[in-house]
């Protein structure tokens, strides 16, 4: 096992994966973007620096997972400007909660919508409403903020947006899918939160967690036009047969949104985007450039390998394995690879996107390729994978003899979801504490 005289271990794959996470870190970035230059604030956008002046209130609102870390770091940078900061709201998933003196916390539910983000929503709503022309809103947007606000229109329920909500994400429907349904269901996403702010001037700071960074699908969008129509979202609903089981509330707001093109979401043609922009700080692929780097700096032999990846598990599996082959004779080399994958939910067990193809990758390499030596770190960059308590998993050639031993039947397992199980009894879990980031799912593939 050495390479280039470092062996390269599992803890390794760790530390390239923790390394990759402090490289999207909003304490570690922000500073690169925003900036004080006297009376003046300046943001990086397209190359250059949009520069604000002659503001009266600053408004910073703060949503997602990386929100705690985004506003103390934004606030500390605009101290000279603590006078004019008038609110600073932080609305942010319970793992990563923390109450921040001098700041409104709202610990909201993800990756389900609960009431917490509802009233945070309706929050956020009665503060931009007091904003006028010469007041600056800076939104500081990072992963997870789709679920964290939820602010259903009036004629649909909480609960009812949360049915659907689960639908979705059972149903193997894709982000920008899911998004487009969400946004049309919706008060605030889909450019609807500058409805609330105009005419204010509004700049968005993105940690992105989607990949390909399309704007209109981080966070559903809050300030950024929807070129998506009800026409799409009916069309997403039957082709994931979910129209019939919708709430008939929902059904009713999409036939009528079909008819009157006021209840549509604001397009790039809407004024409220005159005073708007958007600035991308951080993101998957930034991520696992930032670990190619960093291996090259370790002399570690390594290959950028899969960008932006969106697929179903069972799928990426098999591609993966059949993209090895070519590596059977090579030297040691670390594969580094990441996006957002998805998962169809066929059984009532536990598990999440990464732990779920880090089992399918363990039987199909096992059925393919049984003489490669690997090591696979399959994890989410926020440090959680779907509802459960690992950030994702860690196997190697040894787990498919582990996974005998215990006894356990793999084929079963994978069809009743149940991945979370499979890897806690070979003891194959990544569990780490939230990391106050979020740019979607890194996979490193160390071959032997």
């Amino acid at each position: 096992q050495t390479m280039s005289s470092l062996r390269v271990s599992e803890n390794q794959l760790l530390d390239l994966f923790h390394h990759g996470i402090q490289n999207v870190q909003p304490s570690n970035i922000l500073k690169n973007f925003l900036k004080v230059s006297g009376k003046n604030i300046k943001i990086s956008h397209k190359n250059s620096y949009k520069i604000y002046k002659n503001f009266n209130k600053i408004f910073l609102i703060c949503i997602g997972k990386a929100s705690i870390d985004m506003a103390t770091t934004a606030y500390s940078i605009l101290n000279n400007f603590a006078d004019n900061i008038s609110d600073v709201i932080v609305v942010v998933n319970k793992e990563n909660f923390k109450n921040v003196p001098g700041f409104t916390c709202f610990s909201s539910g993800h990756p389900i919508p609960n009431k917490k983000g509802l009233e945070a929503s309706k929050y956020i709503e009665q503060r931009l409403k007091t904003t006028m022309k010469n007041d600056l809103v800076l939104v500081l947007l990072s992963g997870g903020g789709s679920a964290l606000l939820p602010y259903p229109v009036s004629n649909i329920k909480l609960d009812e947006k949360i049915k659907i909500n689960k639908l979705l994400l059972a149903s193997g429907a894709n982000i920008i899918e899911i998004n487009t349904v969400r946004k049309h269901l919706s008060k605030i996403k889909g450019g609807n939160l500058l409805k609330m702010s105009h005419p204010s001037k509004v700049h968005t700071l993105i940690l992105s967690d989607v990949v390909g960074d399309d704007l209109s699908s981080i966070s559903s969008g809050l300030t950024v036009p929807d070129e998506t129509t009800f026409g799409d979202v009916k069309k997403i609903l039957t082709k994931y047969r979910i129209w019939t089981k919708a709430p008939i509330s929902i059904r009713s707001h999409i036939e009528k949104g079909l008819k009157d093109l006021k209840l549509e979401t604001p397009n790039k043609k809407n004024k409220i985007f005159n005073n708007s922009c958007n600035t991308i700080i951080g993101s998957n692929l930034m991520c696992l450039k930032s670990i190619h780097q960093y291996c090259k700096l370790k002399k570690i032999p390594s290959k950028l390998w899969k960008v932006n990846i969106e697929e179903d598990v069972e799928i990426l599996a098999k591609k993966f394995v059949e993209d090895l082959k070519k590596y059977i004779n090579s030297k040691p080399i670390v594969l580094i690879s990441g996006g957002e994958t998805t998962v169809k939910l066929k059984g009532k067990g536990k598990g999440g996107r990464n732990q779920e193809f880090a089992i399918h990758f363990i039987r199909n390499i096992n059925k393919f390729i049984p003489s490669i030596e690997y090591s696979l770190l399959s994890a989410g960059t926020d440090g959680r994978d779907g509802p459960t308590d690992a950030a994702g998993a860690l196997v190697n050639d040894k787990s498919i003899n582990l996974i005998l031993e215990k006894n356990i039947d793999l084929d079963k397992e994978i069809n009743n979801n149940n991945s979370y199980k499979v890897l806690k009894k070979i003891n194959s879990l990544v569990i780490m504490s939230g990391t106050n980031t979020n740019v979607a799912d890194l996979q490193l593939l160390l071959i032997k």
